[in-house]
């Protein structure tokens, strides 16, 4: 008889497939457009017009692009921090003060250099996360190596999930460890609050 981690487990594994082929023949044109979408309306936000210091992920061309919010960020005179991970799952939050700071590592992922030096999650005033699928009320589906659900937690400020409205499902299996966002962002707007 299968136990309820394998049926998690299994389920989670088919969501993922099924998001990842969704995203696959969006095309770049697509994630593009929901990009500028997404970053229009947080921009327009109070959680991002009161947040000095953010924390958002540099979106691969499967994902909505966060290249407006990245270039917004700085723009603004934001402290604009982006994950670097590490070995084993952990992820760390480094400042950046220009795009040019990117460079490619593993997973096809654009990080900062190994030398820069990292700020505390702590610090953090808003985080900006990538999922595959979000659940209306802030569950999140991530790839599945774990780095969010480590570094959320030690995140004490909003977290904002950048999901196409596609992606957004209302029975998403979850875990203990899996933590919530507070926000579901689509192009279409925010469409949830947690």
């Amino acid at each position: 008889m299968e136990n309820h981690f394998d049926s998690t487990a299994a389920r989670k594994a088919a969501l993922r497939a099924q998001a990842r082929a969704f995203l696959r023949q969006a095309g770049p044109e697509r994630t593009a457009a929901w990009g500028r979408a997404m970053a229009g309306y947080l921009a327009e936000s109070e959680l991002w017009k009161k947040a000095g210091t953010v924390f958002c992920f540099v979106s691969t061309a499967r994902e909505p692009s966060t290249r407006p919010l990245l270039e917004l960020a700085l723009a603004q005179g934001k402290t604009l921090c982006v994950p670097r991970t590490g070995p084993e799952g952990f992820m760390e939050a480094v400042p950046l003060t220009s795009l040019e700071q990117l460079a490619p590592a593993r997973f096809g992922l654009l990080e900062p250099a190994p030398g820069l030096p990292a700020l505390a999650p702590e610090r953090l005033e808003l985080v900006v996360a990538p999922c595959l699928m979000a659940a209306p009320d802030g569950l999140r589906l991530g790839q599945g190596g774990g780095y969010y659900d480590r570094f959320l937690p030690r995140c004490h400020c909003p977290v904002v999930l950048l999901c196409p409205s596609a992606l957004v499902q209302n029975d998403l299996p979850a875990e203990a460890h899996d933590r919530r966002a507070d926000l579901v962002l689509t192009e279409q707007g925010f469409g949830f609050e947690g």
